[in-house]
């Protein structure tokens, strides 16, 4: 698994007021626009093992955010968790070690018999949200599923500071 994978912007320039669809390496245009705010693309080769599919956010014509949505395809039963951890991995050498990791376990995990660790996740009563914060940006990477099957969604956020000059003048 390669850092360059996970890497944002995927070659989307975060400053650039964006005036035609940006081109992302190894993702086609699959629907949406710049005017409506929101941009699809599915990935045309695999990443790590992992379908793929890409979103792109703006407002003002500028990125505020991006989703990176690995899977289904490449996870099952029994390896989603350990997927998600090689994907920690991968973000931890590049972003450094997480700020903090969050754990949603709804309490009737405790009386199910799961034939699997990744039996509660498929049944949406186990969630993992694994935070980074760095200069410019937010990182949040979740393990997620549904009956379709598992998901790691990584969100990049793009922390933008307001101009104090502006700030002041709405003060």
């Amino acid at each position: 698994m390669t850092s360059t994978a996970f890497s944002y912007p995927l070659g989307i320039d975060t400053e650039a007021k964006h005036k035609i669809v940006p081109e992302v390496e190894n993702f086609k245009y699959w629907y949406g626009d710049i005017d409506y705010g929101f941009i699809v693309y599915i990935g045309t080769k695999d990443v790590a093992g992992f379908e793929t599919e890409f979103h792109i956010h703006f407002s003002g014509k500028k990125v505020t955010k991006s989703l990176l949505i690995l899977g289904p395809a490449g996870m099952d039963d029994y390896n989603c968790v350990r997927k998600y951890k090689e994907v920690l991995k991968v973000l931890n050498k590049k972003y450094g070690h997480y700020t903090y990791q969050r754990e949603v376990k709804d309490p009737i995990i405790d009386d199910l018999v799961s034939f699997s660790v990744c039996a509660p996740v498929r049944l949406e009563l186990y969630t993992i949200d694994t935070y980074w914060k760095s200069k410019d940006l937010e990182i949040v990477a979740s393990l997620l599923g549904d009956e379709t099957g598992f998901y790691i969604e990584i969100e990049y956020i793009v922390d933008k500071k307001p101009n104090p000059n502006k700030l002041k003048k709405i003060l």
